[in-house]
């Protein structure tokens, strides 16, 4: 059973940014990221048109964040720069998003093709917390058993609140997965996504041992985010790396 990791939530407590006190979803069995160790993690404030929810992503551009199709509203602000939604930080960006571009073939049903490029309404600054991250060429590929990480501000228990600070937990890589453009990972025990994660990077080491974001959260097998050695599911951002490069080449920068 294929389970779409965003949240909903009726109603927020307007605190430091806006975002504090929402319900929303968490890495399972994690710990606190250190403060602005993964600036290129993005948080989504998304509005539909009856609900409001959220959803990861990660700046891969000054103009475009990456994140998952099923993260699609009426309308996006992305906010960059944060740890602690329920804290003024002086890192923080908030930027509208101008252009949705999901993929044309994606399939909400079977969560085909669960990839969205954002382009955002303004460039976004970079800074010391605030920066781009690395993603894979076409041909990259990561075997089974590559330790790899995951972060968000997700729920840590099915029936819990989202996470106030951004949390992280590793996972390793397992083949072969269910569709040739997807990655499965799994932690040890609980460890793994939740609601609220969908959209956030996937981040391997390259040859270099340096950050790549090879995939995007889409969904885990399981309804329950506790049940023990899970596959989480991940949208293969090699898979698409063709694709991603016509759509922002068809953008004006700004």
């Amino acid at each position: 059973m294929k389970v779409m990791l965003v949240v909903f939530w009726i109603t927020i407590t307007a605190v430091s940014i806006g975002l504090a006190g929402v319900s929303g979803d968490k890495i399972i069995d994690g710990t606190e990221a250190r403060p602005h160790s993964r600036p290129y993690m993005a948080y989504l404030d998304i509005k539909s048109l009856f609900k409001r929810y959220a959803c990861g992503g990660f700046l891969i551009h000054r103009n475009f964040v990456l994140t998952a199709g099923h993260c699609k509203g009426r309308s996006i602000n992305v906010i960059l720069g944060v740890h602690n939604l329920t804290k003024p930080e002086p890192s923080v960006q908030v930027i509208k998003v101008k252009n949705m571009i999901r993929h044309e073939r994606y399939n909400k049903k079977k969560l085909e093709n669960d990839i969205m490029l954002l382009k955002l309404e303004k460039s976004a600054t970079l800074t010391n917390d605030v920066t781009i991250i690395n993603i894979p060429n076409s041909t990259q590929n990561f075997r089974n058993g590559t330790l790899c990480s995951v972060a968000g501000w997700g729920k840590t228990a099915s029936s819990g609140y989202g996470s106030n600070t951004l949390r992280e937990v590793d996972v390793t890589v397992q083949e072969p997965c269910k569709d040739p453009k997807m990655i499965c990972a799994r932690g040890t025990g609980q460890k793994g996504i939740c609601n609220g994660d969908s959209g956030g990077p996937l981040i391997c080491p390259d040859n270099n041992n340096s950050p790549l974001a090879v995939g995007i959260v889409s969904y885990s097998d399981t309804k329950c985010c506790e049940e023990n050695n899970r596959n989480d599911v991940y949208t293969m951002v090699s898979a698409y790396r063709s694709w991603l490069d016509n759509k922002m080449s068809q953008y004006p920068l700004v």
